[in-house]
Formats: C-alpha cells, sequence, structure tokens
C-alpha cells in the first residue's frame, strides 16, 4: 500500500473504492480507480496519473504538462476526466493543465489534486465531499454531469431499472425477452448488466458475455461470425468452411462454451433487424432454444421493439415461450426523483422547492428516461459559465423553450409510433380542451371514424397499449386514457395543421393496411 498516492490509499482504505494498478504509462505509474458511486461522468476504471519521482518535480512545468498529455495519448485514454496526482504542491501545473485537450477527436479535461489537496481528502471526514469540491473548481459542470443523451450509458451514468437488473442477475439461467420504444433505455440495460456479470468474475477468467448489435447484421451467417470474432477469432475460417450445415451452427454454442470454460450469456441488442432481415427463417433462434434448454451451454437476453414482441407470440416460433418477457416502460416518479437530484447533489447545485421541480419534470416527460436526461443537461447548460448554482421552478420555461428539446422530443414521438397510433394522438389533440382532457376507447375510435377513419377493435386497442409503453398515453384508469406530455400536445397544435397530419397519418395507415391487412397496425 505504500506504492499508492495518498488519495488513492484513503478512498480506498476508508471507503472500499476499488482501484487497478500502478501500471507503467511512458514516464508515469497509472491507476484506475472506480468513482461511479459519486453518480458524475467519473467513472468506475477513471484514469489516474501519479506524478512522484525526483525527475518530474526537475521538469519546467510546461514540459511535465506536455509529458502528461504524451502520457494519455500513449494510454489512448478516452476518458473526460483525467486525475493528475501531484506529490508536492503546484499551482502552476494545474494552470498548465487548465484547458481542455483533445485528443484522437476526444476532449479530456485534467483535475490536479497536489499534496497539500491529497492529504486535506485523506484527513476530511468525508474525503468524498472534500474531493468532489476541488473537482468542481477545476472541472466544467459540463464535463463532470453525467448526463447523456446521445448514446448507451452505464456505470455512473445509469440510472433506475434496479428491480429488472435484480431479476435477470438473480435468475441466471432463464433467458430474457425484452420489449420497449426507442430510446427507453433497452442498449443501457443490456450494457449495464455485461458490466456487472464481468465484475463477477474471477481474475483472469475468459469473457463470458458477447454483446451483439443486431441491427447492423444481414444474415444468419453475420450473427454467427460476429460472436465468433469476439470470443475466439481463428475459428472464423473454420465456420466460414462449414456454415451451410445447420448441424455444425446447432452445436457452436456448446463449442463456444467448452472452449470459455462455462455457459455464456449472450446479450442480442436491436433484434428486430435480424428478425425482418431473416423473413421468417428461424433456424439461429431454433439454435438459441436448444442451446439454452441444455443446462450450461448459453443464456439469450434479447431486446428489440415490434418485430421481436410480434415474434414471440407466434406459437409457432422458436421465440415462443423461449424465456421471460419483461416490457420497458417510463420511469416511476421515484426514479426520475434519483436521476433528477442525486447528480444536482453532488455538483453542489441547489433546487429551490426541490419536489415540486421534480414533479414538473416528470409530468413534462412522462418519466421517459432519454427525455429526463435531456431536461437535466439543458438546466444545467443554464449553469455552466456563471457562478449561479440555484435552479428554481422558473427555470424549467427555458427547456419549454429549448428548440433543441422541442425537436428531440418530436424526433422521440414520431420514431416510436406507428401511421395508426400517431392518428390517434392527433385526433386527440385536436379535440382537447386542456391537457388533462381523457377519452374513452370509444371516444377515441368516434374521433377516428369522424375523420373518415374506421379500424377494428383489436387495432385500435393494440395501438392504445402501444401508446402507454412509449409513454405518449397514461391509461387506461377507469378505461380511460389521456396524453401523458403536455407540451408534445402543444407542440403538435403549434406546429402542424393538426387536419393534415391527420390525413397523412390515415393515409399511411390505409396503404399498410392493403400491403400488409393481417399485421397493419
Amino acid at each position: 500500500m505504500s506504492e499508492l498516492p495518498l488519495v488513492i490509499r484513503a478512498l480506498h482504505e476508508r471507503l472500499h473504492f476499488r482501484y487497478r494498478g500502478p501500471l507503467r504509462q511512458a514516464h508515469f505509474d497509472t491507476f484506475l480507480i472506480d468513482l461511479a458511486d459519486w453518480k458524475l461522468s467519473l467513472t468506475d476504471q477513471t484514469p489516474c496519473l501519479w506524478v512522484h519521482k525526483p525527475e518530474h518535480q526537475s521538469l519546467a512545468v510546461f514540459d511535465l504538462a506536455e509529458e502528461v498529455r504524451d502520457a494519455v495519448r500513449e494510454a489512448d485514454w478516452h476518458a473526460e476526466v483525467v486525475l493528475v496526482l501531484v506529490e508536492w504542491q503546484t499551482a502552476e501545473l494545474h494552470e498548465a493543465l487548465k484547458a481542455a485537450f483533445s485528443h484522437a477527436g476526444h476532449f479530456t479535461q485534467f483535475a490536479v489534486i497536489d499534496a497539500v489537496q491529497q492529504r486535506a481528502i485523506a484527513e476530511a471526514a468525508s474525503p468524498s465531499r472534500v474531493m468532489q469540491d476541488w473537482l468542481l473548481e477545476q472541472i466544467p459542470l459540463s464535463d463532470l454531469s453525467p448526463y447523456e443523451t446521445g448514446r448507451f450509458v452505464t456505470g455512473n451514468r445509469f440510472f433506475g431499472r434496479e428491480f429488472d437488473l435484480k431479476q435477470i442477475l438473480r435468475q441466471q439461467h432463464d433467458n430474457y425477452l425484452i420489449v420497449g420504444v426507442r430510446r427507453i433505455g433497452k442498449s443501457s440495460l443490456l450494457r449495464e448488466l455485461q458490466r456487472r456479470l464481468d465484475l463477477s468474475d474471477p481474475a483472469g477468467e475468459q469473457p463470458r458475455r458477447v454483446y451483439v448489435d443486431c441491427s447492423v447484421l444481414q444474415s444468419e451467417d453475420d450473427f454467427y461470425k460476429e460472436i465468433i470474432s469476439q470470443l475466439n477469432p481463428r475459428d472464423i475460417k473454420r465456420f466460414e468452411r462449414q456454415s451451410q450445415s445447420q448441424r455444425f451452427k446447432a452445436q457452436l454454442f456448446q463449442y463456444l462454451a467448452g472452449r470459455q470454460g462455462g455457459r455464456i450469456t449472450y446479450l442480442l441488442d436491436e433484434v428486430d433487424g435480424l428478425l425482418q432481415q431473416l423473413t421468417g427463417d428461424y433456424h439461429v433462434f431454433e439454435a438459441m432454444r436448444h442451446a439454452s434448454a441444455q443446462d450450461g451451454y448459453a443464456r439469450f437476453i434479447l431486446a428489440g421493439f415490434r418485430e421481436l414482441d410480434r415474434t414471440l407470440h407466434l406459437i409457432d416460433t422458436p421465440l415462443y415461450h423461449f424465456g421471460i418477457e419483461l416490457t420497458l416502460g417510463p420511469f416511476k416518479l421515484d426514479d426520475v426523483r434519483k436521476m433528477v437530484t442525486e447528480p444536482l447533489d453532488q455538483l453542489r447545485i441547489k433546487l429551490e422547492h426541490r419536489e415540486e421541480i421534480v414533479q414538473h419534470i416528470y409530468q413534462e416527460t412522462a418519466g421517459h428516461p432519454n427525455l429526463v436526461q435531456f431536461y437535466c443537461k439543458s438546466l444545467l447548460d443554464q449553469l455552466e459559465g456563471t457562478k449561479r448554482r440555484i435552479l428554481s421552478v422558473a427555470d424549467l420555461q427555458v427547456v419549454y423553450d429549448d428548440n433543441d428539446f422541442r425537436r428531440f422530443l418530436m424526433q422521440t414521438f414520431l420514431s416510436n409510433t406507428l401511421p395508426l397510433e400517431r392518428a390517434i394522438v392527433f385526433a386527440m389533440v385536436a379535440t382537447i380542451d386542456a391537457p388533462e382532457t381523457t377519452f374513452s376507447l370509444k371516444e377515441i375510435d368516434a374521433e377516428l371514424g369522424r375523420r373518415s377513419l374506421q379500424v377494428e377493435l383489436s387495432q385500435l386497442n393494440t395501438a392504445c397499449d402501444n401508446l402507454v409503453t412509449a409513454g405518449v398515453l397514461t391509461g387506461p384508469k377507469q378505461k380511460r386514457y389521456r396524453l401523458s406530455i403536455p407540451l408534445l400536445a402543444t407542440m403538435l397544435a403549434e406546429t402542424y395543421s393538426l387536419d393534415f397530419v391527420f390525413g397523412k397519418a390515415r393515409r399511411d395507415f390505409l396503404a399498410a393496411t392493403a400491403l400488409h391487412p393481417e399485421s397493419a397496425s
């Protein structure tokens, strides 16, 4: 333990934070420390660079700063924040590393923690609080914020879904079929499952988790090549020689489990794309069903949206009763509360009328996690570059008026709905007097009929269920539905001629029905 920076020793011994290292990088000892518990941008592998040798202290400060930057280049760290732990007092190094550093298309901020600051952290009643305060003095809010709207999130950036995670992690022999709309967090859930399962492996174990983005696959063979390339690339040529044999493919999962030393969990994301490419050829899913039925070979966690949901309910497909079905819906109020308040508390931002702000955000986003992230990010953007660290209910109006937020909300709605579902929403928006106006199924049907759109009851019921799953409608309470997101209704009314967009949705629905009468909805 003597060969550790004081701050890492304190965080490890007192708070049980995990770390790896030292690893030699250029002329420095480096470490990776798990700071994910803080729910900031700092991950479970936050890079730390230890500046402690006499030759470092003898360098001119700008030469030392350049060596630090070169070490980051050499390590190919893509972290937003790199900690530089120095064993003497040096305000000059902090100044030299103050500007954001761009390398290989990534931007990195340095946080310099010198000997005096390390000692203060180690001796503090709360090392976390004191260290966070030092970081906040050096790092812009946007670089410490965990909010992310453009890609999947894990670890420190992952919020909610704890019940789902615990269920899947606890029942480690069961397959799962996860259904949810776009941007609801399916990819993040799979990646977080992979991360937590990997953490449970003993050191040196062979990888037994495989994540596959099925949206980019064109065929069954593409799928097999992808899992082989991740687990044992040398077998690719062997597969290509025998790829015409379904018997060989059926035995592949058993073979790979033997090579890796145990059962493998396959996390298959965006399965809809693969199902559509296969056009009813389910051989690969039959092989999965067989492999998972043989205890010890494979476990499958599939995630998708409409095509997966449709296929798993067809009795003559291998996905029927393939595993436990799990529908991902919007967050509950408590999950939204944690997503809003925990990072903002860590960033030392005070929320005036805290619960009122949380309730407003919950109501305006209907608990859609990506919208909540966008909302919080927009609020932080208002504070960036200012000394203000207080947010009030009045600040929420800026988000309502933010064109990026409105565009994001509209894109989310359009990407998650089919023509009939959009027609229902347009008809409701054209009719309502107030956001809380509710509709029965009969009233929705009447509004569609009044606009010359006649649908089967089963189609109407399915479409309304899908809109509830997507977080667009709330209900049915007392068999009545209402629009979940008041801002969406306002935007639709302000942006479009509702008669025009309803007419277009109607025509698109009728065209789809004519082409695919068995599946139009």
